[in-house]
């Protein structure tokens, strides 16, 4: 277990716990850590449990002791291990899940009770972090109580950059940027799609939506006059939420669609013309902060060549989202094409052919995950130049005849008819 001596933790530059010491105690005498910033069920719980069930809790957590408390509190880390404990003594009154001879740090001496449960809830947040075990919501929720606590600790943390500086040097570092998107996620996000960030969002979807809402905003205030401004974050509001569910069902192209036309139904300017200022926007952002980095607080360790046995700790591996761009020497045709049909694990359909009319043939295939799998593969036959295939949108736009105005128009008309289907599905979904 990740102790807060060995993450170099310095509270408040007072004295930290004391040495560990071991004491005997039984699961009525053992509280869980009531800042616990895990709020969802762990994903490891069942395989957690069978473990400990089969060789009993080889990696007990450290417990402390608020001054004056009668109860144990987990120090940093063991909330899932406590929890399965409970349900395996309630199951088999097996004494081995019962009484236990666990290490034990006395609460730090000459400290409030808020200084000490800042140390706390660092150690929670760094046992966590070293394991993968939150979600970035759980995560930004956990920063921001750590502010509340520094301020309550009469710790001077006005600013992002001053609590970024008082985090670090207390041994959980966190840059100033970080913090930011957490506290935007929070305000600008959680009230609008909790399901779907409390279901394993991540930042290669968050970080999107941030900038989307950022520069929406600025194209709002733009065109708008100033008694119209307020009205942009309920509008943000309205559109994100159709998307609140599962994690996947979060497309930040789809919420840039469902946005536009919000701003356009409400405001009564040209969609086309808010996709311009909005892509515009986007183009001068980037050029003047770059393309964002894409960091983790605590970078997970390797994975080993061969699988580990499962340690009864508290963790939950976070599965990387998509893969890389492609760097082999196919065309964009090609790349585009394989892109769209991993979704659905039909890339190997996929033949490079510079002499077909797309760049790329289809393999035959008669069987699909899904239904909206088979309609993808439609399209693309079409693509490839296939007439048999009913697809008259997709044939009309190819067409010659068809001029790039059209082409933009349909797309728009395309884009207004899935906002509706969206809006009616979310409608079915909550009626």
């Amino acid at each position: 277990m990740c102790t807060p001596q060995l993450l170099n933790i310095r509270p408040l530059n007072i004295a930290g716990y004391q040495d560990q010491e071991m004491v005997h105690v039984t699961l009525e005498q053992i509280q869980p850590f009531p800042d616990n910033p895990r709020t969802t069920r762990n994903p490891g719980f069942d395989a957690l449990k069978a473990s400990i069930r089969a060789r009993g809790l080889d990696n007990p957590p450290v417990l402390t002791r608020r001054p004056g408390d009668k109860l144990f509190m987990l120090a940093s880390g063991g909330n899932t291990r406590l929890k399965i404990l409970n349900e395996l003594w309630r199951d088999t009154q097996d004494e081995r899940f019962y009484r236990f001879h666990w290490p034990f740090r006395r609460w730090p001496e000459g400290v409030t009770e808020q200084q000490g449960e800042l140390q706390c809830l660092i150690g929670h947040l760094a046992e966590s972090d070293l394991h993968n075990g939150l979600t970035f919501i759980e995560r930004a929720k956990g920063i921001l109580r750590l502010r509340e606590l520094y301020r309550d600790a009469g710790v001077d943390c006005q600013t992002q950059q001053s609590l970024a500086e008082h985090l670090t040097n207390d041994g959980y570092p966190v840059s100033q940027s970080q913090i930011s998107r957490m506290v935007q996620t929070v305000e600008w996000l959680l009230p609008s799609i909790p399901d779907a960030l409390y279901g394993g969002l991540t930042r290669t979807v968050i970080d999107p939506l941030l900038t989307l809402r950022s520069t929406a905003n600025q194209v709002w205030e733009k065109l708008l006059p100033s008694e119209k401004q307020p009205e942009f974050t309920t509008l943000f509001s309205s559109a994100l939420s159709t998307f609140n569910g599962e994690q996947d069902g979060v497309v930040p192209q789809l919420v840039q669609d469902e946005l536009l036309g919000e701003m356009s139904r409400r405001s009564g300017i040209s969609w086309n013309v808010l996709l311009s200022e909005l892509l515009d926007g986007q183009g001068k952002r980037q050029a003047l902060l770059g393309v964002p980095d894409e960091k983790v607080l605590w970078p997970p360790p390797e994975k080993p060549q061969k699988e580990a046995p499962l340690a009864d700790i508290d963790h939950d591996e976070e599965t990387t989202e998509g893969s890389g761009p492609e760097t082999s020497e196919y065309t964009p045709q090609v790349q585009a094409a394989r892109a769209i049909c991993r979704y659905w694990e039909l890339e190997e359909c996929i033949r490079p052919d510079e002499n077909a009319p797309a760049g790329f043939t289809l393999a035959p295939c008669d069987t699909f995950p899904h239904p909206a799998a088979q309609r993808c593969y439609q399209v693309l036959s079409v693509l490839c130049g296939d007439v048999n295939t009913p697809m008259p949108a997709l044939e009309l736009m190819l067409s010659p005849d068809y001029n790039d105005e059209q082409i933009q128009q349909m797309m728009q008309l395309i884009r207004l008819c899935r906002q509706r289907r969206l809006r009616e599905v979310s409608h079915d979904a909550f009626g």
